[in-house]
C-alpha cells in the first residue's frame, strides 16, 4: 500500500471530501488529489498534523504496509455547550454562538471543517436602542454589513472556550448512506424528525442561513440584509407529532426587520433558564386539530402547533401562523446529518 493509498484511506475513513480534507491541512483539493495519486508527497509537518488530527501514529500513514484501519480512530465530537449566559452549538461544519451580554444580545456563525472554522457572520442587538449591527461574508469573500466588520469577519473560532463550558449534549455526524424514510413508510412524526436532524447551511442571493437541529432543539442563524434588513437568530424547542410540529418556548431571539416597526421586531434572552422538552399535544390517539393562530402565543411560553397542510412521499408542508414551511427528505441545503 502506497503513501497515497493510505492518505486516501484516512480521508475516506473520516468521511471527508478532498476539498474538506485539504482545508484541515492548508492544502487545495488538487494537492490532495496529487497526494492520493502518489504524484506528490506531503511535507513531514502535514503528516504529523494528520496523525494528531485523527488520533493515529505517523507510522500508520508512512509505514510500509500499515493500514490506518489498524489504529484507533478519533472521531470529532459534536455537542451543545452551556455556561451562564452563553450557549454554543458545535458540529463538524458549523458553530453558532449565542450570548446575552447585559443590554446586548450577540450571535456568531462560524463555518469550516472540524477544528478549523472562521467567522462568517455576526449579529448584535442593542436592547435599549432596538437596533442591530450585522455583517456576513459570502462565498466569494464579499462582506455585507452596516458597521465596520473587516477586522472581525474571518477570525478563527477559539475552541479553548469550550473547555470552560459544560457539554450538555453529545452527538456525531452520520457516515452511512442508508436512505431516509418516506412519508408512506414512516408517517409525519418520524419524517419530520429524521429529515430535519442535522445541519442546514446556504449562503446565496444576498442571504446566509444556518440551522442546527438536534434533540428537539433548533439553533438558527438567518440574515437577509440585501433583500430587506431581516435578521433572525434563535434557539427554540421544536418537536414533531402525528400531524405536524409542536413549537415550544424560544430561549433566545434576535429579530430585526425593516425599519424596526414590524410587530415581529422583538428580541429577548432566556439563556439562564433550563431548556425543557416540548409537551406534545394530547387528545385521542395524541392528535389535536385546533391550535393557536397567532405567533404571539410563542412569546409567553405557550406552544404553537404547525399542522400538515399538504405532502408528497418526499416533502411535507406545514402551516406556520399564516405562512407555510416545507421540509424535504433530500434537502439540498443539508450539509450534515446526525446519528440518532
Amino acid at each position: 500500500m502506497t503513501l497515497g493509498n493510505r492518505i486516501m484511506e484516512l480521508r475516506a475513513r473520516a468521511g471527508l471530501s478532498q476539498e474538506e480534507f485539504g482545508e484541515l491541512f492548508g492544502a487545495t483539493r488538487q494537492t490532495v488529489s496529487r497526494w492520493e495519486l502518489d504524484l506528490a508527497i506531503p511535507e513531514v509537518q502535514k503528516i504529523v498534523q494528520m496523525a494528531k488530527t485523527f488520533g493515529i501514529t505517523t507510522d500508520s500513514i508512512i509505514g510500509d504496509g500499515v493500514s490506518t484501519f489498524d489504529m484507533a480512530f478519533k472521531r470529532f465530537v459534536c455537542g451543545i455547550y452551556r455556561k451562564k449566559d452563553t450557549v454554543i452549538a458545535d458540529t463538524e461544519r458549523l458553530t453558532i454562538v449565542f450570548r446575552d451580554c447585559k443590554d446586548t444580545l450577540c450571535a456568531e456563525l462560524y463555518e469550516g471543517v472540524q477544528e478549523n472554522k472562521i467567522l462568517r457572520a455576526f449579529a448584535e442587538f442593542d436592547m435599549n436602542a432596538k437596533k442591530a449591527k450585522y455583517a456576513y461574508s459570502d462565498d466569494g469573500g464579499k462582506i455585507t454589513s452596516n458597521c465596520a466588520a473587516e477586522e472581525i469577519i474571518g477570525k478563527k473560532f477559539e475552541r479553548a472556550q469550550l473547555d470552560r463550558m459544560k457539554r450538555v449534549e453529545t452527538f456525531f455526524v452520520r457516515r452511512d448512506s442508508k436512505p431516509l424514510p418516506t412519508v408512506p413508510e414512516a408517517g409525519f412524526k418520524t419524517c419530520l424528525t429524521k429529515w430535519r436532524t442535522g445541519t442546514k447551511f446556504h449562503c446565496k442571493n444576498g442571504e446566509i442561513f444556518a440551522c442546527i437541529y438536534v434533540g428537539g432543539m433548533e439553533y438558527v442563524f438567518h440574515m437577509a440584509p440585501e433583500m430587506c434588513e431581516n435578521i433572525y437568530v434563535s434557539i427554540v424547542a421544536n418537536e414533531a407529532f402525528e400531524l405536524g410540529d409542536c413549537v415550544g418556548r424560544q430561549y433566545f431571539r434576535i429579530r430585526n426587520f425593516g425599519d424596526n416597526t414590524e410587530k415581529f421586531t422583538v428580541s429577548f434572552s432566556l439563556l439562564n433558564e433550563e431548556f425543557t422538552k416540548v409537551s406534545l399535544p394530547s387528545g385521542e390517539n395524541g392528535i389535536v386539530f385546533d391550535h393557536p393562530a397567532s405567533a404571539a402565543d410563542n412569546e409567553d411560553g405557550r406552544t404553537v402547533l404547525e399542522s400538515v397542510k399538504r405532502y408528497t412521499p418526499d416533502s411535507i408542508t406545514v402551516t406556520n401562523c399564516g405562512d407555510e414551511l416545507t421540509y424535504y427528505k433530500d434537502d439540498g441545503d443539508m450539509v450534515e446529518r446526525f446519528e440518532v
